[in-house]
């Protein structure tokens, strides 16, 4: 593998202007006002918020719901949603997906209609959902739109975002729009807008060394992102900044950054044009990829428009998936296992299994590069990379283990057996001087510190809610029999 040429899992387009505009904000204390956002997003009242869970938690607060009521969320996807819903003080109610769109099920959220008071749907990878027979199977209930992922798709020639009572997007370090952090929420309800702006007024501007040290981190991760640099630089620090949630947005009482919602509204105005190139790119990679059997791709369904945000891959299963991802890797292409560990993340807020396609999918996704500044033969590149890895490990010409890893002794092979993700961490730090850094590289879960490739694990470090009592427990759609509003008492 050529250190030097290696093509990123995705890109950071933050560049020297952005770090400017960061810098000549720092200590600013008025935010320009979101509703220059209004010719991309289109109309609703807009807020700013510190990162996309806290528009989440916003919006959530604004319905006043009870204490305790159960709010659905699909199980695949970024469980930072559901722990925002956690931390709002409601639960957590996991239900199912499809296949083919990695989106909520709409029979579902029916079948759990009469035991929740909410629903958020997530327009995964820039996917959008079914919102017609969504809506119909809300039957009336709130339904909030998490367009993190997919500013300007479109169903049936409507925006996704204007569908629900509100909705809400994140500036997170790897998003559409990456500037260091930050949110918004979008509340299409005059009544809801009304109590979500008097939500806002608890929070904080946050102190100027914080900013500082924000507009310094978000700029050297763009740079190690750069391909020139990610071979040598980005592959080898991102373990570590996974380990210590390095850029990873927290659910605090903190306002946005001055400097993050400047460089949003800058850069929400170059997405347009970028969308187009990150389109062209992804409808050029499907086509190289239209032929090979067993796998499922992120085609549009018709009528729906997807901006894809990242490239989604479903293979036959969890050792055919690691065994691509590495043989990608030595081929000089990045891939994400993203959102593998959301079962497990759920499991700690409740879940209890009954989405069974959902888990498969957590153990079956790979995203391939897509960015939108790939030039045609890099495309081919990630192509044929995929096509190569894919058919190697399905001719049996490698081991099919449950995680590619270098030769260990026999008390570290024990470990990685467990299967344990803890466990095998450990194993690959014990390592980590021993062998390159492509040979270490192999994530069995989570990806790059950002809210939506791996959820907090702290929780709500701001403490905006502390839980009284245990966590309530969840299931897909039937609520255990004790809610957790009388758990709390």
């Amino acid at each position: 593998m050529n250190r030097l040429n290696v093509i990123p899992r995705f890109a950071i387009p933050y560049g020297f202007q952005d770090f400017w505009t960061c810098l000549r904000t720092l200590f600013d204390t008025h935010l320009p006002w979101p509703d220059a956002f209004d010719k991309i997003l289109g109309g609703g009242s807009k807020f700013w918020a510190s990162s996309g869970r806290q528009a989440l938690w916003l919006i959530l607060k604004g319905l006043q719901l009870s204490l305790g009521t159960r709010v659905a969320v699909p199980l695949c996807g970024d469980t930072g949603v559901a722990k925002a819903i956690f931390q709002a003080g409601y639960t957590p109610v996991f239900l199912d997906v499809e296949e083919e769109t990695l989106t909520v099920k709409p029979h579902a959220l029916a079948a759990a209609r009469r035991e929740i008071g909410a629903a958020v749907v997530v327009h995964l990878f820039g996917h959008v959902a079914r919102m017609d027979q969504l809506s119909d199977a809300a039957a009336g209930i709130p339904v909030i739109e998490d367009t993190v992922e997919a500013p300007l798709s479109f169903l049936d020639g409507r925006m996704a975002g204007t569908f629900g009572v509100a909705s809400f997007y994140s500036f997170a370090s790897s998003k559409c729009w990456p500037a260091g952090g930050g949110g918004l929420a979008v509340v299409n309800d005059p009544d809801l807008a009304a109590r979500v702006s008097e939500e806002t007024r608890s929070l904080v501007a946050p102190a100027w060394s914080r900013r500082l040290s924000n507009a310094f981190g978000q700029m050297a991760k763009a740079v190690t992102f750069r391909p020139v640099f990610y071979g040598t630089l980005g592959i080898a620090t991102r373990g570590w900044a996974e380990r210590h949630s390095f850029l990873e947005p927290v659910l605090d009482l903190n306002q946005i950054q001055p400097g993050q919602a400047a460089v949003a509204l800058c850069q929400g105005l170059r997405f347009v044009g970028r969308l187009e190139r990150l389109r062209a790119n992804s409808l050029y990679l499907l086509s190289l990829l239209s032929q090979v059997e067993d796998i499922i791709l992120p085609n549009e369904r018709p009528g729906a428009r997807y901006n894809f945000h990242l490239f989604p891959v479903l293979v036959r299963s969890f050792e055919e998936r690691a065994a691509v991802a590495r043989g990608m890797l030595r081929r000089g292409v990045d891939t994400s296992l993203i959102h593998c560990d959301a079962v497990q993340k759920a499991r700690e807020l409740g879940y209890r299994g009954g989405c069974p396609i959902a888990e498969s999918v957590a153990s079956r996704l790979l995203t391939l590069p897509n960015h939108a500044d790939l030039s045609t033969s890099q495309v081919e590149r990630v192509a044929g990379a995929f096509i190569e890895a894919l058919n190697v490990f399905r001719s049996g010409k490698v081991q099919r283990q449950w995680a590619p890893l270098p030769p260990v002794s026999q008390s570290r092979t024990s470990i990685v057996k467990s299967r344990s993700d803890s466990e095998v961490r450990r194993a690959l730090t014990g390592l980590r001087h021993e062998h390159p850094a492509e040979e270490l590289y192999m994530p069995l879960c989570g990806t790059t510190g950002d809210e939506s490739y791996s959820p907090p694990r702290e929780g709500c470090r701001g403490g905006l809610f502390e839980p009284a009592g245990p966590t309530p427990k969840a299931t897909p759609s039937t609520p255990p029999q004790r809610g957790f509003s009388q758990e709390r008492k």
